[in-house]
This record gives structure tokens, sequence and C-alpha cells, in this order.
């Protein structure tokens, strides 16, 4: 058996075999052929002088020797990735993955980000929609914007800014159809917005009544969806302020009800204990001057 350590090449293939029991599956990992993959591992038996693979007919599985040599690889291979990804954050453009809803990738941040460029050219934010918590020790995010009560978990939290919450619907609509008192709504489709369903119980609680009845019911699968409805005079959403207050001004949606205090926030959320400390500061302070300039 060799003395020094097989060339770190072949360790790749190796560990991916190992871990999928297929040279096929491997090589479609690795985006290589199939024939390559056999070769690097036939390589490495014979550097190792020992057999790592029992070929069966359409699949491998380890030999005793292949087990025991398969944490060597991928320990190897966890300490070069490591390595390297610490190597990037010291030599490289720190990169930010920012995860927020698409309403506020669109309405706040996107038209603002050559500003946020312009002012820190030395940060890549990059910007990642979705409407699903972030689960920090297993994806790839850095940050996150995130309207709740703050108890999350695992994570550090910054305040961006406290939320009201209104009815909200086209000018047109309310001018054909006026809401002098809750019995009005019947006249009118309630549009929802999927995960949060129970908002128009707490609307139906502010004004004193069991539940708002509603002509129709219009379920939207995000807060978008239910505002670009609400503003096509589709019917009455449930908007958040600050962050409808652009359109508000702009005249694209007028408020039906007082706003009123909501015990949800909007938080700048990470990861707790990040090497990106000093960008992730430089990011929320950006971020909460631009929801400073909605309020």
């Amino acid at each position: 058996m060799a003395i020094r350590p097989p060339p770190i090449q072949w360790l790749a293939a190796f560990e991916a075999c190992a871990r999928l029991n297929s040279f096929k599956k491997a090589a479609s990992e690795l985006s290589i052929s199939a024939p390559a993959v056999s070769l690097q591992i036939k390589q490495l038996e014979d550097y190792l002088d020992c057999q790592l693979f029992f070929r069966l007919t359409r699949r491998v599985e380890l030999t005793d020797s292949g087990y025991a040599f398969q944490s060597v690889a991928k320990n190897t291979l966890a300490t070069y990735r490591a390595g390297f990804s610490d190597f990037l954050q010291r030599f490289s453009v720190p990169t930010i993955r920012l995860s927020v809803t698409p309403f506020v990738a669109l309405e706040i941040i996107i038209p603002k980000l050559h500003e946020f460029r312009k002012l820190h050219p030395d940060i890549d934010l990059r910007i990642e929609t979705s409407m699903a918590l972030i689960d920090f020790e297993s994806e790839s995010i850095d940050a996150a914007i995130r309207l709740g009560d703050g108890n999350w978990e695992g994570v550090d939290k910054l305040l961006i800014s406290d939320c009201q919450s209104a009815l909200v619907a086209s000018k047109s609509l309310l001018e054909s159809r006026p809401i002098k008192s809750v019995a009005d709504f019947k006249h009118h489709t309630l549009i929802y917005t999927r995960d949060y369903e129970d908002d128009w119980k707490k609307v139906a609680k502010n004004m004193g009544v069991d539940k708002v009845i509603g002509k129709n019911y219009l379920v939207m699968d995000s807060y978008l969806a239910a505002v670009k409805a609400a503003e096509e005079g589709l019917g009455i959403a449930i908007g958040v302020f600050p962050l409808k207050n652009h359109w508000i001004r702009m005249g694209r949606l007028v408020t039906v009800s007082k706003p009123v205090e909501i015990a949800y926030k909007n938080y700048f959320v990470f990861r707790r204990n990040s090497k990106k400390q000093v960008q992730l500061e430089c990011c929320f302070r950006w971020l909460k001057a631009k929801y400073e300039e909605l309020e």
C-alpha cells in the first residue's frame, strides 16, 4: 500500500460514489462521464492496493476498506471546503444573500438597489424571494426580512419598523359600492392571503363584530398577489403599513378602515455568530432607512 496520500482529485469521485452507491449517479453529479469516474476509482484502488467497492449489476457497495476510507475522504473534503470558504470571505467581495418576500423585493429593495451598490461597492447583496421561514442551519442564506412577533430561536434579529394594518381597496370599487358600515361588506369580495387567513378574524375583532361577512372570498398565495387583486378592483384586502404607504400616496389604493397597531413587526433576521457581521450591519442600516422613507 502507498505511504503517501493519493491525489486529492480522486477523493471527490470516491466520496460521490460511496454516497450514491453508483458510478453513473456520481458522474452526473460531478458533470463528468461514468467511464471517467470508473477510471478514477480504479486508479485509487490500484494506488491503495485494495478494493474499495463491490461492483454489482446496477449499483456498487463499499467494502470494509471502502467504509474505512470513506471517513478519510469526507473529512478531507469537508476541511478543504471550509478552508476555501474562509479564503473567499477574506479575499473576495463578501456576498450577502438576503431572503425577502416578493412584495418587499419588488416594491422596496430592487428599485433602490443601485443606491446600495453605490454606497457599498464592497458588498455583493443578492436578493432571493421566498414566503417561507428560513432555516439558517440548512440554507445558504445570510439574512432575511420577516414580519412576525420576533420569537424565533437560534437567530439574531434587529427591529426595522413597527407595523399597522388597514383594509384597502381601489378607489373605483369604493365609488361604485361605498362602505359606510360593517353591513356593507356583504356587497364585496374579501381577499385572503393563504398564510394569514386568521387576519380577517382580527379585523372583525377590531370592528367589534364576530365575523366580517363578504359577498365572495378570494384566496391568494402571497401578500403581493392579494394587494394587486385589490388594486384591480377584485375586492378588499388587508394592507400592512408602512409597506402600503407608497401605494396610497400614488392613488393605487385607498384605505377602507383606520390603520391600527398590530403585534407583528418587521425584523432583520440573520445568522447567529456570522463572520459577515460588519456587512450585515451595513445592510440593516440601509434597509431600516428605506423603511423610514416609507413612513
